[in-house]
């Protein structure tokens, strides 16, 4: 297509990035200047054009498109365009080969939204009704391209797949800002972290007489499903982590305030200050006289002044 100028950054390898419901290719991303020549030509992928300096003219069959600085052409498969050779005009552009398509999955994990293909196909199939998109709003894609060049530039961890994402990241701003469309993926993406969310409901209900039939019951799973969940993440039970949850919000209760061991315990969520005090000196080491005196001797000790007491005379 072009003959490459030796100072720009060139990605003229075909990768791709595989979703669960789509694939984005990467064909050839590439910074051009005035000094190359471009012949007509079209290709079975999606051709991005944006131009970085001054303008660049591009023929698309019969019409000439005046694509102004920062300004966005979004070109449809197998259409014939061309950038006109002008000398005399010091432009410079980036260009982008891409292409979208569905993949068939038998399950669904994201990371992208359950709709989101849907909502992508819906930008592309206006590109191809138009067969060309121009947009005349400025855009700011030129941030991302000089990360991009960073990248390449320094060749830091995993610097490859940094490269196709961002790539990726440039086309879904770039069509975000050119081609208006009503999103239905309105959720997120995956599947939802159970054993997260029975953490959220202890730490909301732990003031409770809560128990983990009732974490579940909140949830729709079964109580056996949940505590397994629950253990991948955290490594221990929902019943032990609440007890847990519990003793920290005594402590500061402890430390904090001058309430009896019962107002904690009805504080706290425990049947009885009995269980309260039984669990604190499992867990903490000590009984819950020792922690509150031993927490007000050091916060005593904290606000004496260095170098003792008073004076007398």
């Amino acid at each position: 297509m072009s003959q490459n100028n030796p100072k720009s950054f060139i990605y003229d390898h075909i990768t791709s990035i595989r979703f669960d419901t789509y694939e984005f290719t990467l064909a050839y991303a590439d910074k051009l200047d005035n000094m190359t020549a471009e012949f007509a030509h079209q290709h079975p992928f999606y051709e991005i054009y944006f131009t970085l300096e001054k303008y660049i003219q591009i023929k698309i069959k019969d019409e000439i498109i005046k694509l102004k600085k920062h300004e966005l052409l979004f070109i449809a498969k197998n259409v014939e365009h061309q950038v006109l050779f002008e000398p005399d005009c010091n432009f410079r552009y980036f260009v982008l080969i891409w292409d979208l398509f569905p993949v068939i999955t038998q399950t669904y994990r994201g990371p992208e939204g359950i709709h989101e293909w849907e909502d992508l196909r819906q930008a592309i199939e206006r590109i191809d009704k138009r067969l060309f998109i121009h947009s005349e709003v400025p855009f700011d894609g030129h941030e991302i391209l000089d990360v991009i060049q960073n990248e390449l530039d320094r060749k830091q961890l995993a610097w490859n797949s940094s490269i196709v994402f961002k790539m990726y990241d440039f086309l879904i701003r770039a069509l975000r800002h050119t081609v208006r469309i009503r999103v239905t993926d309105q959720n997120l993406a995956g599947m939802l972290n159970l054993g997260i969310a029975a953490s959220k409901y202890l730490h909301a209900h732990f003031t409770e007489p809560i128990t983990l039939e009732d974490a579940a019951k909140h949830l729709n799973y079964s109580s056996r499903h949940v505590n397994r969940a629950y253990m991948k993440i955290f490594n221990t039970s929902v019943m032990r982590n609440l007890n847990l949850l519990r003793i920290e919000y005594a402590k500061r209760y402890l430390c904090l305030t001058d309430y009896s061991i019962e107002k904690i315990s009805e504080l706290t969520g425990f049947s009885c200050s009995r269980t309260l005090y039984k669990l604190f000196k499992k867990y903490v080491g000590i009984s819950m006289s020792q922690y509150r005196n031993m927490q007000f001797r050091q916060d005593k000790a904290l606000k004496t002044p260095a170098g003792g007491g008073s004076n007398s005379n």
